[in-house]
């Protein structure tokens, strides 16, 4: 059951609110078996990819889903995929190192460098484009963080430089150059199309033996005899060898010992009508709170404005849009793009992103409420902000410890989920998440 705010500390039900469950219509028609091998639960980017690894591996995934697959966060984000995660970059860098002696940048590049293998493998790919990425740097503060984590960046193996306006004339010749003192280039970072990648990496797990079945809430997880026994859903029992909790934003509901960490934050993603294609990067500003990019197919896509939403949008679990945010993503995108000041919005929703208070995603062993990892459960959650990054790489980690015992790509202690049990963390991520447009 879920707990009180007023169980996690002096943080306060802002950033540790009241759990709830993820609000779905329940299909009375679901066939949902009665037993299965190992279930994953949620089909956004991380249950579709761990359902495709444990298929590949030999098992046969029930991969249960409340809604339709991508409907959460995957389905509501603007696409890019920045190995430097942004504002993050540092503090996780710094957890990562100190439990592995690996750099952040080892799983962020790896996943980007699976997001490309996958493109090739799929039919009809992903859309993935490997473009790059402009972090623009609007006043000296930016511009001192930005020089600041260039050169971390650099040390860990992550190629990027600072570039000042007139090398950016050529490269990106729709941005007005009086709007950024200079930029971050991250080379390596990409774009895709978020559906076709959930979708498609689904469609791969069941031609291998997954399945999938929607319109079916899960409750609670069952424990008996010491370890994970399987699920309560809204239509019954099901019981599993192993489970997966690949649930986001709504994790905290069904763990409760995680919940004082974990805080959902609505975030505003708007798009436009296609237009020529005058964009090919991928651009962020102001700490990455602000994020836009054009699909080849014409349409730009623009994120971000949590600062102007109610309470920033911390600690609401609502996914309702709030119309004053898109005419703050048009000016933006306007601002930086004159040519594109015109463009027309066709469309504006929100989602949840789950952050993680110290910052570093959560991925292993489920701890039981006392903090014990649970035989036969496991987790992926906390992804804060950088899903595409995190994804592909944490739920290939979890899958082979699920089918072999040990993660075997890259080691998975650092993002240990036992990190966040006992204690609430004062959240680590809120000054560059409030940090103003210059």
């Amino acid at each position: 059951m879920p707990v009180t705010s007023a169980a996690f500390g002096a943080g306060g039900s802002r950033f540790f609110p009241v759990p709830e469950r993820v609000s779905f219509q329940p299909d009375p028609g679901a066939d949902l078996p009665r037993s299965a091998e190992v279930i994953v639960v949620g089909a956004g980017f991380v249950g579709a990819w761990a359902a495709y690894h444990l298929a590949g591996a030999g098992m046969r995934p029930l991969v249960i889903e409340a809604n339709a697959p991508a409907s959460g966060a995957s389905g509501r984000l603007c696409g890019l995929a920045l190995a430097g995660v942004g504002g993050h970059f540092e503090r996780v860098n710094a957890l990562v190192r100190a439990s592995s002696g690996r750099s952040i940048a080892d799983y962020t590049c790896r996943s980007l460098d699976l997001l490309e293998d996958i493109d090739a493998r799929l039919p009809g790919g992903i859309e993935w484009e490997r473009c790059g990425s402009l972090d623009l740097l609007t006043d000296e503060r930016q511009a001192a963080d930005g020089r600041s984590m260039a050169e971390l960046q650099r040390a860990e193996g992550l190629p990027v430089e600072i570039l000042e306006p007139d090398d950016l004339r050529d490269m990106a010749p729709a941005l007005d150059l009086n709007q950024a003192r200079s930029a971050k280039w991250t080379p390596g970072d990409g774009q895709l199309n978020p559906f076709k990648l959930v979708y498609g990496l689904l469609e791969a797990a069941h031609r291998l033996g997954a399945r999938t079945v929607r319109g079916v809430r899960v409750e609670s997880v069952v424990a008996r005899g010491g370890r994970v026994w399987g699920v309560e859903t809204s239509h019954g029992t099901v019981q599993a060898g192993a489970v997966l909790l690949a649930t986001n934003a709504w994790t905290p509901w069904l763990v409760p010992s995680i919940a004082a960490n974990l805080t959902p934050i609505r975030e505003h993603v708007m798009v436009t009508e296609r237009l020529p294609r005058l964009l090919t990067q991928g651009f962020e500003t102001n700490h990455c709170n602000e994020y836009w990019r054009q699909e080849p197919t014409g349409e730009l896509l623009i994120g971000g404005h949590a600062a102007t939403d109610e309470a920033m949008g911390i600690g609401t679990y609502s996914m309702a849009t709030r119309r004053e945010i898109v005419p703050q993503l048009a000016r933006l995108l306007g601002r930086f793009h004159p040519a594109l000041r015109d463009a027309r919005v066709v469309r504006a929703w929100a989602g949840l992103l789950d952050f993680a208070s110290l910052e570093i995603p959560m991925a292993g062993a489920l701890p039981a409420s006392d903090g014990t990892p649970l035989p036969g459960g496991y987790l992926v959650c906390g992804l804060t902000g950088h899903g595409l990054p995190y994804s592909s790489i944490l739920a290939l980690l979890v899958s082979e410890l699920i089918t072999t015992g040990a993660s075997r790509t890259l080691p998975l202690n650092p993002f240990d989920p036992q990190r966040y049990v006992g204690t609430a963390h004062e959240p680590t991520w809120l000054s560059p998440f409030e940090g103003g447009l210059g």
